[in-house]
């Protein structure tokens, strides 16, 4: 990949000493240049960084309580009937909702704007809307109602309605026959199909909507530069259709008061959570909790999660993920410059305006914020916020990870990966050439610098990811992980090829007219892929390469129902940290849907304080407090990676023991080794 992104600069010499000093460009420079920087690299961002989404939506609960102006949210997904903070109440509503969140900011006059991806096909698929991609209807006979609207309401008014044995859902169905555990969700279902109907017709007040979807034009010319590639990026009949004609609106930041009071109490988050109730979970990953939702075949079609395969639990699976929160400083206006563009977009005007308008032009009264360009100052982080955004064919977050990689290959620290999909398989071979080059550099030098190849930093890669949600999406998680030899985990798909592969190799078909002949038998595409791509040993990658991997999956262990249970923590993650240097985060996951079909946006940055601080709670929590390494250092990773690797092999033990109590049973943390024994033939990125 040419970098395009660095920025070249010379470096003296001390003639005396010998010696020079210079640092890495971690970031996008070219992309900052004086003048006309599209991506701004900014210095007085103060950062906090939330995992999972018990702490982030509570934060935004209280910004969104708290605005005084405006509110400006962009979304993958909206549920109205999602309560950001939780009680202990084990049914609906819990606590207060999205929806009545923002009704009541509007009502104080604070101007919400409500930005939702939502296509006609896409979106019922995927249920991203309840109440209005789904679930539109309720158990009342007259349609929607536009008064009163909150949950308190919904929920006394279907309680009145069974008292009073009031005709339901005008089938002849009356109160008496309704099962009261099914109130819960009858009442969230006619709350978020009335609250969406009322905000259509902006009953209320400051609060509008607009629904964008992709534009498949801009994803075919985005996609036009990936799939011609030499290794990895071929897509199926089924494949590409699918990228081209239902690419999302995969972002979701949040801005509050960007330019009150001059941005004095500008808040802003960048993320990977989505504000769909599926989407919260404690950082405990409890086995089962009320609190991510009873099951129920009502709430069922609420929720994005399938519970028929989760081994019978009542509630929900356990979500990891992240948001980092950004107060003042010049990222916000990064934030509200993408913001503003896509609302515009969506309105269907100004559409080429917006895609090449100015920062300047963006902006109310064509300046920013004076409160946001203070000057930096101690416990202030250097941010980039960096986009997948096909209308502009901004492809700053795949810069991103390949620079950071190329980075990290010559620092030879860690590189700790945790994502939802792990499916770029062009990323894993950029992560094989740019180690190579430094072994190939070490071997050149070491002899005069009297160094031997047992000398060589090796990089240290931790990988967390979960099962691939769908069988389909088996090859493309088969074929990354196999590139850096590390696909022993994915049984089925490697039987599945194995099984292909001792077939004969030709057969005999009928020509006609009593003749036959012998034909070569075609392997599918994904056994032929597969069947091309270098595995390298464990030996292989050490030498060669200089690399050491790991491939974790987590899982949560409780004893339930009479029997210890394990049961899979979903990673829904955007995570990389490099070094204690370098971290990134939001919605981009690592495939090549968020790299050039779906919007993303993310927060880069090189703050050592705040990666070192992530990395460590992390890993405390994955390991049940046993590995966080420490200071970093080179001597404290090595130390991590072996205690890493061999927590994941007594959790594994533990799991597969036939009986034991707790001392036999429990695992320690969450981590275990990835294991698939799915298989496929058909890719799905």
């Amino acid at each position: 990949m040419p970098e395009s992104s660095g920025r070249i600069e010379t470096t003296h010499i001390d003639e005396v000493g010998r010696s020079a000093t210079s640092s890495l460009q971690w970031l996008l420079e070219n992309r900052n240049l004086k003048g006309k920087a599209t991506h701004p690299i900014t210095h007085n961002n103060k950062l906090t960084l939330f995992i999972c989404g018990q702490e982030g939506f509570a934060d935004i609960a209280g910004e969104i309580a708290r605005a005084e102006k405006s509110i400006d949210l962009c979304c993958w997904g909206f549920d109205p009937g999602m309560e950001l903070v939780r009680g202990n109440s084990a049914t609906w509503p819990r606590g207060e909702t999205f929806g009545d969140l923002l009704i009541a900011a509007a009502r104080r006059h604070v101007r919400v704007r409500l930005l939702v991806w939502y296509d006609h096909i896409g979106s019922p698929m995927v249920r991203n809307m309840p109440g209005h991609s789904h679930g539109a209807s309720s158990w009342r006979s007259d349609g929607p109602r536009f008064d009163d609207i909150s949950a308190k309401a919904s929920l006394a008014m279907l309680h009145d309605a069974v008292k009073n044995k009031k005709h339901i859902l005008g089938n002849g169905y009356w109160g008496e026959y309704v099962r009261p555990e099914n109130m819960p969700m009858m009442a969230r279902q006619e709350y978020c199909y009335s609250w969406y109907a009322a905000a259509f017709k902006g009953l209320f007040g400051g609060l509008e909507i607009r629904l964008r979807h992709g534009d498949s034009a801009a994803i075919s010319k985005s996609i036009a530069t990936e799939i011609n590639r030499p290794r990895g990026l071929t897509m199926g009949e089924i494949e590409k259709p699918g990228m081209q004609y239902l690419g999302t609106h995969h972002q979701k930041p949040v801005l509050i008061d960007f330019d009150h009071q001059e941005g004095a109490k500008a808040v802003g988050y960048v993320m990977g959570l989505n504000s769909v109730t599926d989407y919260w979970d404690t950082t405990a990953h409890l086995l089962d909790d009320t609190l991510r939702e009873q099951g129920g075949v009502n709430e069922r079609r609420e929720c994005l999660q399938g519970m028929a395969a989760d081994g019978g639990f009542a509630t929900l699976k356990p979500y990891q993920d992240y948001a980092c929160r950004i107060d003042g400083g010049r990222a916000l206006i990064a934030l509200h410059n993408n913001f503003v563009k896509a609302w515009d977009r969506a309105a269907g005007d100004r559409t080429h305006a917006a895609a090449n308008a100015s920062v300047s032009r963006e902006l109310p009264r064509g300046s920013p914020p004076a409160r946001l360009l203070r000057v930096a100052g101690p416990g202030d982080s250097t941010v980039q916020i960096v986009l997948t955004q096909p209308e502009e064919q901004d492809k700053t977050i795949r810069e991103s990870y390949f620079r950071a990689v190329t980075q990290a290959s010559l620092a030879a620290g860690y590189l700790y990966v945790e994502n939802q999909y792990f499916q770029y398989e062009e990323w894993a071979q950029h992560l094989l050439a740019e180690r190579k080059k430094v072994v190939a550099a070490w071997k050149a030098c070491s002899a005069k610098a009297g160094k031997t190849m047992r000398d060589m930093p090796i990089m240290h890669v931790f990988i967390v990811i979960p099962v691939p949600e769908r069988a389909q999406m088996v090859p493309r998680t088969h074929d990354t992980l196999a590139t850096l030899g590390q696909h022993d985990g994915m049984t089925g798909q490697n039987e599945m090829i194995d099984d292909y592969n001792k077939r004969p190799k030709t057969q005999r078909v009928r020509a006609g007219f009593g003749i036959s002949a012998e034909v070569a038998v075609q392997l599918p595409d994904v056994v032929q892929h597969a069947n091309g791509i270098n595995k390298p040993g464990a030996m292989t990658l050490e030498s060669d390469f200089g690399l050491k991997v790991s491939v974790a999956m987590l899982n949560v262990s409780a004893f339930d129902q009479d029997r210890w249970r394990y049961r899979e923590i979903y990673i829904h993650s955007k995570l990389m940290l490099v070094d204690d240097v370098f971290m990134t985060l939001g919605s981009a996951n690592l495939n090549q849907r968020s790299m050039a079909v779906d919007s993303e946006i993310n927060i880069a940055t090189v703050d050592c304080r705040v990666a070192r601080d992530l990395r460590k709670r992390v890993w405390r929590m994955h390991s049940g407090g046993l590995v966080d390494g420490g200071g970093g250092t080179k001597a404290e990773i090595v130390d991590a990676f072996e205690k890493w690797g061999n927590l994941m092999k007594a959790n594994r033990t533990k799991k597969l023991a036939k009986q034991g109590g707790a001392k036999f049973k429990k695992m320690t943390g969450f981590l275990l080794p990835l294991e698939d024994s799915r298989s496929s033939t058909m890719r799905l990125g």
